[in-house]
């Protein structure tokens, strides 16, 4: 049946976080709005992590066409050891399982736990030993990185989009921009029309030379 744009709900609303564990897509299949609609509309750094109780989102107006698919990072096979530039460590998040933070950082889930799984994350809780296994939230992942490389780092007014759409104009991953700005996961007070956060943003991440060296 094809869509009546008379019939949607235009009206931009909130929706408060009260239960623990409560998905971006959750909240998409609730209020009839795609799931990157809703990262968008909230400034949000991945639609994965989970939000916290207390939080509070943006709904966007209801469209004809939901978005569900363009704010994903795509879960291909990843064959990089290590990324470019850095940084080093990676705050862990709501939701965070070694398979995950490698896909943010479009490196193998089996370099990461090799770099990760011996004792070179900082902190005091149990190390996962598998790529699904649920970390802490609040702990750090040592990340390996390639040399030489290097990345631009300088500061970014974030006024629209998710950090997939950054990383992909910008030549960087979603993982070393959420490194770069360890706390923020999306704007509390953002809405169309009000400048975004400033957050900092790696641009053109490469390779110097093409004898690389993963440090662990």
């Amino acid at each position: 049946m094809k869509c009546n744009p008379s019939t949607l709900n235009t009206t931009v609303g909130r929706f408060p976080i009260t239960e623990a564990n409560t998905t971006v897509f959750e909240i998409a299949r609730l209020t009839n709005r795609g799931v990157c609609d809703i990262g968008r509309g909230n400034l949000m750094a991945d639609v994965t992590i989970i939000p916290n109780v207390g939080q509070d989102l943006i709904i966007p107006a209801e469209v004809c066409e939901p978005d569900n698919s363009s704010c994903l990072i795509p879960d291909t096979n990843r064959t990089r050891t290590c990324i470019d530039g850095g940084p080093r460590l990676y705050y862990t998040v709501n939701g965070d399982t070694y398979d995950v933070i490698a896909r943010r950082l479009n490196i193998s889930t089996a370099a990461l736990l090799d770099d990760s799984a011996s004792a070179k994350r900082i902190g005091s809780d149990i190390i996962a030993t598998t790529g699904t296994q649920l970390l802490g939230v609040g702990q750090f992942v040592k990340v390996p990185s390639c040399s030489p490389s290097r990345c631009v780092i300088e500061p970014f007014d974030f006024n629209e989009g998710v950090y997939l759409d950054l990383a992909r104009k910008y030549g960087t991953t979603v993982g070393q921009i959420m490194m770069l700005s360890p706390t923020y996961n999306y704007s509390t007070g953002y809405t169309a029309g009000v400048s975004g956060p400033s957050i900092d943003m790696a641009y053109n991440c490469t390779e110097l030379s093409s004898n690389i060296t993963v440090l662990s």
